[in-house]
C-alpha cells in the first residue's frame, strides 16, 4: 500500500513538471504579485542563489529592508553589490540590504545569529525560511551537530531560528497591528515523505529522496503547529514553489547535470517564476483576511490547498515539535505550550 502511494506521488510530481507552466499561465509575474513591502524588515535565509535570491531582490526592489542571512559572507556581499549597481543603473533608489552570517548546518551559528538580532531590539516583520539542501543521489551526510543533513538544515535549524526570533516578530506586530509572518519554502515532495519516528536521522536505512521528503514534510507540520500555538498572532505558511530549475543536481556527475538541465529547462520554472509564491506569502494582504485563517499550505499557484494526509496529523505535528525542541536544546522560555484539545 505504501509503495502504491509513493508511486502515485511520483506520478503526480511528473505530471506537474510537464503541465505546470500551462496551469500557471494566468499568474502575475514576480514584480506584480503580492503587495507592498515598503517599511518591512525581512530576513531571507539562503538568499544568494535560486528562489531565495529572486525573493530577496524583489523585496528590496519594493523598499523592504532585507537581511541576507547567508553562510558565505563574500557571496552575500557580491549579491548586495550587484543589486545596488542594478538599482543605480536603472535610476532606482538604493536597496536597503544587510549581509549577516548564518550557517544552517550549525545550531551554534543559528543561536549566534538570533541572539545578535534579539540584542538589537529590532522588529522583524517577515521571516522567509527559504534555504534548503537536496543532495540528490549522494551518500548520507550529517550536520555539525550530528543530525542527518536534510533534517538538520531544512527543518531543525529553521525550527530553532524561528522560535528564537518570535519575540522580534511579536514586536513588529505590536508596532504595526499586523501579525508577523513566517514563510516556509517547502515542496510538493512532502507528499512523498514520511516522519520516521523511530529513526528520524535515517541511520538504519537511507536514500536522499526519502530524507528530503521527510524534511519537507517536517516543514509543513511545523508551519501548521506554529500557527496553532501562536493562536493566529503569527501567520505561518508553507508553500510549494513549483518544480524549479535550481542547482539541486550539483551532487550528480557532470554529464548527468548537463543532461538534466538540457532536458528539463523547457518545462521547469525559472527561479524568478518559482519565487512568486514566496513573494505572495511574504507581502500579500490576502493572508490577513479571515478567509485565509487556518490555511497553512499554498501551492505554486498561490492558492491554499490541503497538504498530504500525514501533514494534517495534529498528534504527529505536536510530537515532532516536542522532538525537535529536545533535539535542538530549546530552552523552556523560548518554547510555546502545546495546543489545547480541539484547538
Amino acid at each position: 500500500m505504501e509503495t502504491l502511494r509513493w508511486a502515485q506521488e511520483v506520478a503526480s510530481v511528473a505530471v506537474e513538471c510537464f503541465l505546470q507552466k500551462l496551469w500557471m499561465r494566468g499568474l502575475p509575474s514576480l514584480d506584480l504579485i503580492g503587495g507592498p513591502a515598503e517599511g518591512l524588515t525581512v530576513i531571507v535565509t539562503g538568499p544568494t542563489s535560486g528562489i531565495g535570491r529572486e525573493t530577496a531582490a524583489e523585496l528590496a526592489r519594493r523598499g523592504a529592508t532585507v537581511v541576507l542571512a547567508c553562510r558565505s559572507i563574500p557571496k552575500g556581499e557580491a549579491l548586495k553589490k550587484e543589486l545596488e549597481e542594478q538599482a543605480a543603473a536603472g535610476g532606482q533608489p538604493a536597496p536597503k540590504l544587510e549581509v549577516q552570517e548564518l550557517d544552517l548546518s550549525s545550531l551554534q551559528s543559528v543561536r549566534q545569529f538570533a541572539q545578535a538580532w534579539r540584542s538589537s531590539r529590532r522588529p522583524l516583520h517577515v521571516l522567509v525560511n527559504n534555504a534548503g539542501i537536496f543532495a540528490m543521489s549522494a551518500a548520507r551526510e550529517t550536520t555539525r551537530d550530528g543530525f542527518e543533513a536534510h533534517l538538520g538544515t531544512n527543518h531543525l535549524a529553521h525550527f530553532l531560528l524561528t522560535l528564537l526570533l518570535l519575540p522580534s516578530l511579536r514586536l513588529a506586530a505590536e508596532q504595526t497591528g499586523r501579525p508577523g509572518r513566517v514563510v516556509h519554502v517547502s515542496s510538493k515532495i512532502h507528499f512523498m515523505g514520511s516522519i520516521h519516528r523511530d529513526d528520524l536521522n535515517l541511520e538504519r536505512s537511507y536514500n536522499s529522496l526519502a530524507a528530503y521528503g521527510q524534511s519537507k514534510l517536517a516543514q509543513v507540520l511545523f508551519a501548521w503547529e506554529l500557527q496553532r500555538r501562536t493562536g493566529g498572532k503569527v501567520v505561518s505558511v508553507a508553500l510549494h514553489p513549483g518544480e524549479v530549475m535550481t542547482d539541486v543536481v550539483r551532487s550528480l556527475p557532470g554529464p548527468l547535470q548537463r543532461a538534466y538541465r538540457l532536458l528539463l529547462q523547457a518545462i521547469l520554472l525559472t527561479p524568478q517564476q518559482g519565487a512568486r509564491c514566496s513573494m505572495y506569502c511574504a507581502t500579500s494582504p490576502d493572508l490577513d483576511k479571515p478567509k485565509m485563517q487556518g490555511c497553512y499550505y499554498l501551492d505554486s499557484n498561490c492558492a491554499p490547498i490541503p497538504p498530504s494526509r500525514e501533514a494534517q496529523d495534529a498528534q504527529l505535528a505536536a510530537w515532532l515539535w516536542q522532538w525537535s525542541a529536545t533535539a535542538v536544546g530549546l530552552q523552556p522560555a523560548d518554547n510555546l505550550p502545546p495546543c489545547k484539545s480541539g484547538q
